[in-house]
């Protein structure tokens, strides 16, 4: 019997280990999508969205959590989430379009981004929203400090 439970301990801890890094709908309000095998599905409250996929809102909005972390996505907002898994791990954000607002952990070293086609936001940990379109990028900080950085 302790075998059993044991080894149930470790399927469930690699099934976590596994979706650490994933982000999960947890507040959802109108149209919001995720590309899928090149598809438009539409998301649902409580989905879970792996690492690299596209999501786009439409007229709704959409918070994702992971931990204590959230973003948070405005309407007609496109983005991808890469999380890199090195030394130390960096979630990047590529909004390709909309609003933004991000609540990352506080911590010692820059470990979040969000990346438009025209500037970078790099943080620590704050609470900042960018906002992006075809002619430019804007940064409002709410709380803590941001480092801005231009791509073009």
């Amino acid at each position: 019997m302790r075998i059993v439970l044991i080894v149930l301990a470790a399927l469930i801890a690699g099934v976590t280990a596994v979706h650490a890094d994933d982000w999960t709908a947890v507040r959802l309000r109108g149209l919001v999508f995720e590309l899928v095998d090149g598809q438009w599905e539409q998301l649902a409250r409580g989905d879970v969205i792996p690492d690299d996929r596209m999501i786009r809102t439409v007229s709704g909005r959409v918070t994702l959590v992971r931990g204590e972390e959230t973003i948070e996505l405005g309407p007609n907002t496109q983005v991808q989430i890469f999380d890199q898994h090195r030394a130390r791990p960096f979630t990047t954000v590529r909004q390709y379009f909309g609003e933004v607002a991000v609540e990352a952990e506080v911590r010692d070293v820059q470990h979040f981004a969000v990346q438009t086609p025209y500037m970078v936001a790099a943080v620590k940990g704050t609470r900042f929203t960018v906002f992006s379109n075809e002619d430019s990028s804007e940064v409002r900080v709410q709380r803590g400090a941001v480092g801005v950085e231009s791509t073009g």
